[in-house]
């Protein structure tokens, strides 16, 4: 049932509500701001650049500046939102406070539009995106109308987010800024624990503590979600309604049988001994399976018809910049993944079955506290890689640490073992790659900065008819 969310001190989202966003471009304050103005409210918003899903928002009525300036603030607002990705002192919202409107995070009006909602939040380390992604195809294919908000344009659906008219909102949480602990879920699906974001956290059990707090926040009569083969998971997060789902035989819900089939896959699962039938996806990978399979836990846990699930998994197309497959002309495949931590670029690795190519990498570390704390385990998440290229590093709003560069990684990767590693400085990058793709080659682009961007602009030079597979 919806509840009365100033009982939490949460402002009250309606019809006619003035609300600034500061930082609108980003994924999760695009979606919010997306889902605000479907509901009346009169949505404008600033960033330092506009990209694409600012467009959008614009071309969908909305107003959006770029660059950041103290007249924002002094407009006539209710609210203003601003993501973590920003500081504080931006002008904007000096004058916004100075000028007593009230100021909250991205988090926060996230809790305050799940306070009329039933929630299901996604949380982990690593497949979030996909899994909230499933989830909403999910409760689309039952034709429960969801409220959607993704880190991610879902590529079936066109877009990150979207205003619902049902009861459910399906939201991928953010435990990076500690902002998920804001939320009070219906249904808290956990994929993972890994160690990320120390530089908010400081120690790896103070982010289990925060995770632990998560699912005590579950409101009452709800229900965990959670991976058995993650061992910190496992080992730590404890309610009294929950299912988990894995590849291990002791999961409750737990694959029988996987074929993987090029850009997809087949499976067989099991619930607690029941055999539930067979399942296909067209996203690639282990992963991806284990992904599938928290939202066959979903489904059964919201008593919805093992068809349903079927339907939607089969219809899942996955998400912007993950495993997005462009072949160009002349047998050169690009790749484009968000894989940013070694867990993801190993998974994503691990995904491409195509026999007899040769696998090259282009990575751009993201964040110098990131590439600093990981640094180890980045040197041996490449081996399955013939060759990679290192190229510096996306700093996301941090400071340099001295020592910590793209340079130095190469160097490491080096001695560590691999046989073919390369630093290349990121404007000599786009030639470097079109000089040395051949036919054959499989280059993946990996990283959550502007990879992304160079990848397609190489593959437009190298061929402009270049499309993406999927």
């Amino acid at each position: 049932m919806p509840r009365d969310n100033r009982s939490h001190g949460l402002p009250v989202i309606g019809r006619g509500k003035r609300i600034h966003f500061v930082g609108i471009g980003g994924i999760g304050m695009s979606g919010l701001a997306g889902i605000c103005a479907a509901k009346g409210c009169r949505v404008s918003g600033c960033d330092s650049k506009l990209n694409s899903v600012a467009y959008q928002l614009q071309h969908a009525g909305v107003s959006v500046a770029a660059g950041h300036d103290r007249s924002h603030g002094e407009a006539a607002l209710d609210l203003m939102v601003y993501s973590s990705a920003v500081s504080r002192e931006q002008p904007e919202l000096v004058a916004a406070r100075a000028r007593g409107i009230r100021t909250i995070t991205r988090g926060e009006l996230l809790a305050a539009l799940a306070e009329t909602c039933r929630l299901i939040g996604v949380a982990g380390a690593h497949g979030k995106t996909t899994t909230s992604g499933m989830a909403s195809q999910l409760l689309i294919e039952a034709g429960w109308d969801p409220t959607v908000v993704v880190g991610g344009i879902m590529l079936s659906m066109g877009t990150n987010a979207r205003a619902g008219r049902g009861t459910y909102l399906v939201a991928e949480t953010d435990e990076s800024d500690g902002s998920f602990l804001h939320l009070t879920p219906d249904i808290a699906i956990v994929t993972n624990i890994d160690h990320e974001h120390l530089n908010h956290y400081d120690t790896f059990d103070r982010l289990v503590g925060a995770f632990e707090r998560f699912v005590g926040q579950i409101r009452p009569g709800g229900t965990l979600i959670w991976c058995y083969d993650d061992p910190v998971v496992r080992e730590r997060l404890l309610h009294p309604r929950q299912l988990s789902y894995g590849f291990s035989p002791g999961a409750d819900v737990a694959v029988e049988r996987l074929s993987l089939t090029g850009q997809g896959s087949v499976f067989r699962a099991r619930h607690n001994g029941r055999s539930l039938g067979e399942f296909r996806l067209a996203v690639p990978g282990r992963h991806n399976v284990l992904n599938a399979l928290s939202v066959v836990a979903l489904g059964l846990t919201l008593e919805l018809s093992l068809e349903t699930a079927r339907d939607a998994l089969a219809a899942f197309r996955g998400t912007d910049r993950r495993y997005q497959l462009m072949q160009l002309p002349g047998d050169i495949w690009f790749i484009e993944d968000y894989a940013h931590h070694p867990s993801e670029i190993q998974a994503t690795l691990d995904a491409d079955t195509a026999l007899g190519r040769h696998r090259l990498v282009v990575f751009q570390p993201h964040r110098f506290s990131r590439t600093q704390s990981l640094e180890r385990e980045f040197t041996t998440c490449f081996d399955r890689a013939d060759g990679v290229i290192v190229t510096d590093i996306y700093p996301a709003f941090e400071a340099p640490i001295p020592g910590i560069t793209g340079e130095r990684l190469a160097r490491l990767i080096k001695e560590h073992g691999h046989p073919c590693v390369r630093y290349v400085p990121k404007q000599e990058l786009p030639a470097y790659v079109r000089h040395m793709a051949q036919p054959g080659d499989t280059i993946f682009f990996l990283g959550a900065g502007d990879i992304g961007d160079m990848c397609h602009d190489v593959a437009s030079r190298l061929h402009p008819a270049a499309r993406a597979a999927r």
